[in-house]
């Protein structure tokens, strides 16, 4: 048998949970009575992934339960569409910051399950930096690219010399190469940066590139927009401007759809 994590969630009605689990679209892979009526441990399966579930568990009514389960699939938009009347959502289709679009809902017994694909900017992003052309036709065709994101591609391609024909896709869209930034700028907005309720980040430059670590986070590349804003490479929809005064930069301002911090400079 090949190595493979299954997770065993306990739950008060075992029967109950499985029909749940085949009304959104899971296999019902085996089961097990008890020594009454109803069941005492069954499996479920979505694609290659497995849950199994034993009987004892205690009901809740918390927000959020012990477990949660993250389901990969291939079409979001279409898992909602077709769940949303049926369950209790938790959150709507959204991308992530982190290449992900997923929506959120709760299980018969409360659990969160997230069901989750690559999102457009992962798609892009892992075209970009594994030198595959058709994931970036893919992200390009689809519409839903800022030209922001495409001009920090297209500056991530020719900084890396990931490929003429990934170079050419991103100009046909419209993506334009990004504005030169003389050290010195770059260097003045190096330092440590703390929010009024207390994050904090660190800005430090290396290679003639601005970098930014969140917290105690590994640092991030960032990418010019302008001379004093920039796009953070792995974040979608995210800018850093950079608040210069007399002169001298004071702070700076993170904004992220719509969700806007000041952080000043210490």
């Amino acid at each position: 048998m090949s190595k493979n994590v299954v997770p065993m969630i306990h739950v008060p009605d075992v029967r109950a949970t499985v029909e749940w689990y085949e009304s959104i679209g899971f296999d019902v892979v085996a089961k097990y009575g008890n020594e009454s009526d109803g069941l005492g441990f069954a499996i479920v399966s979505f694609g290659e992934g497995q849950v199994m579930f034993s009987q004892d568990g205690e009901p809740s009514s918390k927000r959020r339960r012990e477990v949660d389960l993250y389901v990969y699939t291939e079409d979001v938009d279409e898992v909602y569409a077709r769940l949303k009347d049926r369950v209790d959502v938790v959150e709507g289709p959204h991308n992530t910051f982190y290449g992900m679009r997923e929506v959120i809902i709760r299980d018969f017994n409360r659990f969160w399950i997230t069901f989750g694909q690559e999102s457009v900017f992962g798609t892009l992003m892992n075209g970009v930096s594994e030198a595959k052309p058709e994931l970036v036709r893919r992200a390009i065709e689809s519409g839903q690219l800022k030209s922001e994101t495409l001009n920090v591609a297209l500056a991530f391609v020719l900084a890396n010399q990931k490929g003429d024909d990934i170079v050419q896709l991103l100009k046909d869209a419209g993506a334009t190469p990004p504005p030169e930034i003389d050290v010195e700028t770059l260097r003045s907005y190096a330092g440590k940066y703390k929010g009024e309720h207390g994050p904090e980040v660190e800005i430090t430059v290396k290679d003639d590139r601005l970098y930014a670590a969140p917290g105690a986070q590994e640092p991030m590349s960032l990418w010019p927009l302008d001379q004093q804003t920039f796009k953070p490479i792995a974040v979608d929809g995210a800018t850093i401007t950079f608040n210069v005064e007399d002169g001298m930069t004071v702070g700076l301002t993170f904004v992220q759809d719509g969700f806007r911090i000041e952080l000043r400079r210490i």
